[in-house]
Order: structure tokens, then sequence, then C-alpha cells
């Protein structure tokens, strides 16, 4: 079985930045989409704090070759660059293990 890793991204854009980030982000999550070691993500904005971006992203690859290589990608480069900029607080990742899977409804 392929290795895999699993994380939620918390991403507080300032609010008078918030379009922009959402366009930076959103170039960043089209382009890995194409990234052979890619799964899926999910892009999500906080209910009570709209201006809180949350992704869930699974790769299938280590947590230290994610980090060593995905987020050093060039079509990540500007971004990274652009995020002190734009974001309100710094960029929380949690990284996860997965205990139990539900990939679709129950009876």
């Amino acid at each position: 079985m392929t290795e895999t890793i699993s994380f939620v991204v918390h991403l507080p854009s300032k609010p008078e930045h918030r379009a922009e980030f959402e366009e930076r982000l959103f170039h960043v999550l089209d382009t890995m989409a194409s990234e052979p070691d890619f799964v899926h993500a999910w892009a999500h904005r906080q209910i009570d704090n709209p201006d809180t971006y949350v992704v869930y992203e699974t790769w299938a690859c280590s947590r230290e070759y994610f980090l060593a290589h995905h987020l050093k990608k060039d079509y990540r480069q500007d971004y990274e660059v652009e995020l002190p900029r734009l974001l309100a607080a710094p960029r929380h990742i949690d990284f996860l293990t997965p205990i139990r899977a539900y990939p679709q409804r129950r009876g």
C-alpha cells in the first residue's frame, strides 16, 4: 500500500486581502491537483469567520517528502512569499494519522 499523509491547513487571511488571497490559493490548489502524488483536497471558509480558510488535503507520500518537495514547487513560490502579507496570523498545518475511514454512507 502506498503511504499517504493527510492534513488540515488553517489560513487566516486579512479581510482587506481576502479576494487576492483566495485567487492565489485557488491557483495553487488548481495546479497541485495535477501532481502525481495528489489524492484530493477540499477548500473551505469558516462560517463564523469567512476570512479564515481551511484546506483538507491528502497526498500519496510521506509527511517528510511533502514538506521537502511539494512545498518547494515552482508554482508555489510567489504564494509562499506573499503569505506573510496576506495572512493575519501564520499558517497552521495539522498533520493527521488515520484511525478509521468512512468513505461512503453506511446502510
